[in-house]
C-alpha cells in the first residue's frame, strides 16, 4: 500500500532528492507524451510500483519505516532509488522534434509561449497559447488557424473529412490530396479554409465555397485553445476564440497595456520635432516578460507627445493625425494666415455643423469644425499625404512642401464649398420630390454615407475630388426615376445586394477591432458602381460591373 499510494501516486510528502529527481523526470517526459499526443512513450504505474517493490526491503509498510530503511541503504547505494530516463522510456529516442511542436511560435512582431496537453475531453485538451492581457488586442486570429507544424496535416484532413459528401469525394484519397495541397508552403499568416479552397482550386479546378468548411465540427485539439494571464501570471479567461476573448477584455487589455507601456515611453509637451529615429515597434522587458509596443506621436491640442501603443493599427492612425498637428505647430504663421483668409461661407459652416452622423458608422468618426476639420485636410495632404514621417530629416524634407500649401487651400475651399452647397440642393430636391419610402431612404442613406460629419477629415482627398461626380449621379438618378421608376427598382436591387453585404461586414468587423472603410477599395468601388447603373454618361474612374465585384468581393 505504501509503495502504490506513497510513491506511484506520490502522495507521499518527502524531502528526499530521489523523489523530488523522479518527480521532475516523470513530468517530463509526460510532457513529451503529450506534446506527440502518445500514451505508449514511457511504462505505466505498473512498471513503476515494480521498480521500487524490487527495491524496497519487505519490512517497509510506512513513512516512518521507508525513512529509516531509505537512510541506511543510501549509505551504500546513494542511486538506488532514482529512475533513469532509458529505464523509463519505452522507445529508445524518446523526443519530440521542436521543429513540429515548439515551445512558442512567433505571431506578427509577439512571441507566444505554447503549452500541450493531450486528454481527450478536457477542456484544455490540445495546444494553448499563453497571451498576456497586455498582448491580447495586438493579435489575430489567422495566424493561430495553422496550430503548429507536427498537427498541421491532421487538421486540413479533418477539414476536407468534415466537407458534406458530394464535395469531399472530389478529394480522396484525403491523406495525399493534403500533402499535394502542402508542396507549395503557406504562409501561416492568411486564413485557412481560404487558403485551403485556393490551393484545390489550382490543383484541381474545383471551388470550394468558404461557408462550406465548417471549422467548428472538427476535434478541439485541433483548434487552438488560448489563456489570458494578468500581470501576475494569473489565468483570466480561457476559450478557443480569440476574437471573443478580445472582445470581451479589449478595455482591460488596452489599461493594463497602458500601465505597463507608461513607464517606458511618455514623453509630452512638444511644439517641434525633437525626437530620436521612431521605430516602427519597440520590444521591451518588465517583470521577466517580454513585449510589443508601437510608437506613435499623439495629438495633444496645444502640444505633441510620444507613446507606446498595444497595436500597429492604431498606432498608425494616431502617429498620422500626430503629425498633422506638430506641423501645424510647426508652422503657426501659415496656420494662422489660413484661418484669417479661409472664405467657406456662413452657410456652408452652418450646413457642416447640420451634417447627420455615418449611417453605418456612427461614433467612429473624429468630428470637429469646420475649420478646424478644414486645416487638418490642409496639412495632411500637403505634408503628410501617404508618406511614412519618423525621423527628423523626413519631417524637414516635408516642411519644404510649405509653399504649396496656399495653394492647395484655395483649390480645396473651392471642392468644399461645392460638395456642400450640391448635398444642400440635392436634399431639397429629395424632399420636394414623391418617393416611395424604401427608395427616398435609400437615396438619404447613400447621400449621408458620403456627407456626414467630419467627412472632410475622414475622407482622403483623392476621393473627394470624385464626388462631384457621385453627386451629379445621385442628382442624374432622381430626373430619370420620374421617367421610368421600374428600371430604377431594378438598379436599387442590384446595388443594395452589395451594399448591404459590404456594410454588415464592416460593422461586423468594427466589433471586433478598428475599421477604416475610407482607406479600403471596395467602398469606392460601390460608388463608382453606383455611377455605372444611375447616370453612366458620367463614366467611371475605371471598369467596373456586378461581375467584377463579385470577383473583388471572394479575392
Amino acid at each position: 500500500m505504501f509503495i502504490r499510494f506513497g510513491l506511484v501516486y506520490q502522495e507521499y510528502q518527502t524531502t528526499a532528492l530521489f523523489f523530488k529527481e523522479n518527480q521532475r523526470l516523470l513530468e517530463e517526459l509526460d510532457y513529451i507524451q503529450h506534446k506527440g499526443r502518445r500514451v505508449d512513450l514511457i511504462e505505466g504505474e505498473e512498471w513503476l510500483y515494480d521498480f521500487y517493490d524490487k527495491k524496497i526491503a519487505a519490512s517497509v509498510v510506512s513513512g516512518v519505516t521507508f525513512e529509516k530503511w531509505r537512510k541506511t541503504a543510501e549509505r551504500t547505494q546513494p542511486n538506488l532509488l532514482f529512475l533513469k530516463k532509458e529505464d523509463v522510456a519505452r522507445e529508445q529516442d524518446l523526443t519530440v522534434n521542436e521543429q513540429e511542436f515548439p515551445d512558442e511560435i512567433v505571431v506578427g512582431q509577439s512571441r507566444i509561449k505554447l503549452q500541450y496537453k493531450f486528454e481527450p475531453g478536457d477542456p484544455d485538451d490540445g495546444v494553448t497559447a499563453q497571451l498576456p492581457i497586455q498582448q491580447l488586442n495586438q493579435l489575430v486570429s489567422e495566424p493561430f488557424e495553422w496550430l503548429v507544424p507536427g498537427l498541421r496535416h491532421e487538421k486540413l484532413c479533418a477539414l476536407m473529412k468534415a466537407l458534406p459528401k458530394q464535395w469531399r469525394k472530389k478529394f480522396v484519397p484525403v491523406p495525399q490530396t493534403i500533402d499535394r495541397c502542402l508542396e507549395i508552403e503557406p504562409d501561416y499568416q492568411s486564413n485557412m479554409s481560404q487558403w485551403l479552397s485556393d490551393r484545390l482550386r489550382r490543383l484541381t479546378g474545383e471551388s470550394v465555397p468558404l461557408n462550406l468548411w465548417q471549422v467548428a465540427s472538427i476535434a478541439d485539439h485541433l483548434i487552438m485553445n488560448f489563456k489570458v494571464v494578468g500581470d501576475d501570471g494569473k489565468l483570466i479567461a480561457t476559450g478557443r476564440d480569440l476574437q471573443v476573448l478580445q472582445q470581451s477584455f479589449k478595455t482591460a487589455s488596452v489599461i493594463s497595456f497602458e500601465q505597463i507601456a507608461q513607464d517606458e515611453l511618455n514623453l509630452t509637451g512638444y511644439i517641434q520635432w525633437a525626437f530620436d529615429t521612431i521605430p516602427n515597434h519597440y520590444h521591451f522587458q518588465k517583470e521577466g516578460q517580454d513585449y510589443l509596443g508601437y510608437p506613435a506621436l499623439i495629438d495633444e491640442g496645444e502640444t505633441v507627445g510620444l507613446r507606446l501603443l498595444e497595436t500597429e493599427f492604431k498606432a498608425q492612425q494616431c502617429h498620422q493625425i500626430g503629425l498633422v498637428r506638430l506641423f501645424q505647430l510647426t508652422l503657426k504663421k501659415e496656420r494662422k494666415y489660413l484661418l484669417k483668409n479661409l472664405s467657406l461661407g456662413a452657410d456652408v459652416e452652418l450646413a457642416y455643423q447640420q451634417l447627420r452622423e455615418h449611417p453605418y458608422f456612427a461614433g467612429n468618426v473624429v468630428v470637429q469644425s469646420l475649420k478646424e476639420d478644414f486645416l487638418f485636410l490642409c496639412f495632411r495632404e500637403v505634408f503628410v499625404g501617404e508618406s511614412v514621417i519618423r525621423c527628423s530629416a523626413e519631417f524637414e524634407q516635408a516642411l519644404k512642401k510649405k509653399s504649396t500649401l496656399s495653394e492647395f487651400s484655395i483649390q480645396a475651399t473651392t471642392l468644399v464649398r461645392e460638395l456642400l452647397k450640391s448635398y444642400l440642393q440635392l436634399s431639397r430636391q429629395l424632399a420636394k420630390q414623391s418617393l416611395p419610402s424604401e427608395v427616398a431612404e435609400e437615396i438619404k442613406s447613400h447621400l449621408n454615407g458620403l456627407i456626414f460629419k467630419g467627412f472632410i477629415r475622414e475622407i482622403p482627398y483623392q476621393h473627394l475630388l470624385a464626388y462631384p461626380r457621385y453627386l451629379n449621379a445621385v442628382s442624374y438618378r432622381l430626373e430619370k426615376r420620374l421617367e421610368n421608376s421600374q428600371k430604377d427598382q431594378q438598379k436599387l436591387q442590384e446595388i443594395s445586394r452589395f451594399n448591404r453585404r459590404y456594410w454588415s461586414s464592416v460593422m461586423k468587423r468594427a466589433e471586433q477591432g478598428p475599421v477604416v472603410p475610407a482607406a479600403e477599395n471596395f467602398r469606392w468601388c460601390l460608388e463608382e458602381f453606383r455611377v455605372s447603373l444611375f447616370a453612366q454618361h458620367l463614366k467611371t474612374s475605371y471598369p467596373v460591373s456586378a461581375k467584377r465585384l463579385e470577383k473583388l468581393w471572394d479575392f
